[in-house]
């Protein structure tokens, strides 16, 4: 039953045994959620923040169930895991949001398999990216931009294409064990826990209250120099938390604010992507060359490797001018002000 001041969700076609299911019980027909479909209502900060993670809580994880479903048809299946990946990571950050309304062992159950999903995608999703950027981007490594290299590159694809086909293996697996656990009826029950908690905390208190912690550490991180590869990954991952609490928390802050905010941090995950993709496509073909099979096209790994490696430098030096000191204040600042002024400001 929708509640006073919060505007009804989209629909949700997973309810077990409901009109709309495909003829596979397991199999979800839902529409995939995008953020913006996500958010919640403005002017929500007086509802109990109980029932605004009920809500979040269901939405995601029936997403996460049809894109698990997508991500194992025929057709668009890069997509889908991609897509999949971020609801993952979503539903991941709204468990940790609203951790401490979430009955524990109900909880830990959801949080354990999507991480297992989500690195399940992330494998297959790498795959994906490298192998799609060996086809349509021009190659500048020398070796491979001869006749001979051209043949090592087309066996290059064909060896990712039987990787990414192996890749889809565990996220198949999960599937049919998560329909076995019965999913949705756990979805219902973590629901029901949530409904049953004592309190009443109104959503705007709340999220201020769950928000600035997050803040605090990604502005810790962020003030530190960032000497390797392994920070700026550790900083990029303190960004997404926060840019999905933000995300979880809008109906709570000004619209304006809020945005300013979100779209600061949006930036800053599309800057440090391009490091962190090109570094991780090098440390695949480093790995890669020193596999026993590798013989024939060790040359080629190595020459790509190289590339990668050069394309992450350059990529870390526009990001260490980008991320400077004035627009970490201007960032923090604007993160100041949102926490301190309510949606009726």
């Amino acid at each position: 039953m929708a509640a006073a001041g919060i505007a009804p969700l989209p629909a949700l076609q997973c309810r077990r045994g409901g009109a709309g299911l495909a003829s596979d019980a397991t199999a979800p027909r839902v529409q995939s959620m995008n953020t913006s479909s996500s958010r919640l209502a403005p002017h929500v900060e007086h509802v109990s923040a109980k029932q605004v993670a009920a809500r979040t809580l269901r939405l995601r994880l029936d997403n996460v169930w049809a894109e698990l479903h997508a991500a194992c048809d025929e057709g668009q299946v890069s997509e889908r895991v991609h897509r999949l990946r971020v609801a993952t990571r979503r539903t991941l950050a709204a468990i940790e949001a609203f951790r401490d309304l979430l009955p524990t062992h109900r909880a830990a159950w959801f949080a354990k398999r999507l991480r297992r999903i989500r690195h399940s995608a992330g494998d297959a999703r790498d795959l994906d990216v490298l192998t799609e950027r060996l086809v349509r981007e021009p190659v500048q490594a020398a070796p491979l931009m001869s006749a001979a290299g051209q043949g090592a590159r087309g066996r290059l694809v064909a060896m990712l294409a039987r990787k990414r086909d192996v890749s889809r293996l565990p996220i198949r697996e999960l599937r049919e064990t998560l329909a076995a656990a019965d999913w949705t009826g756990r979805t219902e029950k973590l629901v029901d826990g949530i409904a049953r908690r004592r309190g009443r905390v109104p959503f705007g208190r709340y999220a201020r209250r769950r928000l600035k912690p997050l803040m605090e550490r990604f502005f810790a991180r962020a003030d530190h120099k960032l000497r390797d590869a392994a920070e700026i990954h550790r900083l990029r991952i303190e960004g997404k938390k926060l840019r999905y609490a933000l995300e979880i928390f809008s109906g709570a802050f000004p619209a304006p604010l809020q945005a300013k905010c979100q779209e600061s941090l949006e930036r800053l995950q599309r800057t440090l992507g391009d490091f962190t993709d090109h570094a991780a496509a090098a440390d695949r073909f480093r790995r890669w060359s020193r596999e026993d099979g590798a013989c024939a096209e060790r040359d080629a790994l190595t020459a790509l490797r190289k590339a990668e490696d050069d394309l992450a430098d350059k990529a870390r030096q526009a990001f260490a001018k980008w991320w400077n000191a004035s627009r970490r204040r201007q960032l923090r600042r604007a993160f100041e002000r949102t926490l301190k002024r309510r949606t009726s400001a």
